[in-house]
């Protein structure tokens, strides 16, 4: 039987929109985590992630937003810093924040992945900061020949691929725990796919897409499956809508008929 396309759901949301009634929202080990930062913009970015990702779902769920908790611990150590997951439901979620901006993805039953980075700032790199030494350490050989083609475009094109990659291993749940070289995506002049990954699963049951993200930002969202609709939700209205009513349940999210949607297709650009 063919599998049903999935759609997925990218919630927006804006730094700025940290508040400290979004703190009540924090269990004890999100609290340790977000009182564990050290600048207060990265404290910010935590807590919208958090509190976007816990009303989205009980909006989903009809359940107070209080009553949502996630499970992040990771496969490997047990520490609370793997992929968010809701147990007991179908409802699969992925977070990403960067600068100003915050994304929560969700689908049902499909594994996912979103990343969101700023074009003014700095890819992640634990070898460093030269920036020659992070194109080595993401792209594989044809991924830097095409890169070095893009001139002018040179770091918009490298944070494409960046996002493509995390987005899929995200969606994969390793994260940086496979080499990015190893995940190959088609270069950023060219629609969102994946040309090769160190797995069993052919990569032609990845849909891959490039987001419409805020100007300065690229972003990216991976499902494993087939997804034939990305449809944009506003996260501050929501997170508005949460903190009016309390912690009582949820009983209307902006739905497709009151944000304005869009299909994006692989050939959507950033």
């Amino acid at each position: 039987m063919a599998q049903t396309p999935a759609t997925a759901h990218v919630w927006w949301a804006r730094r700025q929109d940290a508040s400290p009634h979004l703190e009540a929202l924090l269990d004890d080990t999100e609290r340790g985590r977000y009182q564990g930062y050290r600048r207060e913009e990265d404290r910010q970015r935590f807590l919208v992630g958090c509190a976007l990702a816990k009303t989205v779902v009980a909006a989903r769920l009809g359940s107070p937003v209080a009553d949502i908790h996630l499970d992040r611990s990771c496969t490997e150590c047990g520490k609370p810093h793997g992929k968010p997951r809701l147990i007991g439901t179908d409802l699969e979620l992925s977070v990403s924040h960067s600068g100003d901006q915050v994304a929560v993805a969700t689908a049902t039953s499909t594994p996912l992945g979103v990343d969101v980075e700023q074009l003014a700032g700095r890819a992640r790199h634990p070898g460093g900061d030269d920036p020659d030494a992070l194109v080595r350490y993401v792209l594989a050989d044809s991924e830097q020949e095409a890169l070095a083609e893009a001139q002018d475009a040179r770091h918009h094109d490298f944070l494409v691929a960046w996002t493509r990659k995390e987005a899929i291993t995200k969606a994969t749940g390793d994260g940086l725990r496979v080499s990015f070289k190893h995940v190959i995506v088609s270069p950023a002049s060219q629609p969102p796919r994946v040309i090769s990954w160190p797995y069993i699963e052919p990569v032609e049951n990845v849909s891959l897409f490039d987001l419409t993200a805020a100007e300065g930002y690229v972003s990216a969202l991976a499902v494993i499956g087939r997804c034939d609709e990305v449809v944009p939700g506003d996260g501050s209205a929501l997170l508005k809508l949460t903190l009016s009513r309390a912690h009582r349940p949820v009983r209307h999210v902006p739905d497709r008929h009151d944000v304005p949607r869009h299909r994006q297709g692989r050939g959507d650009g950033p």
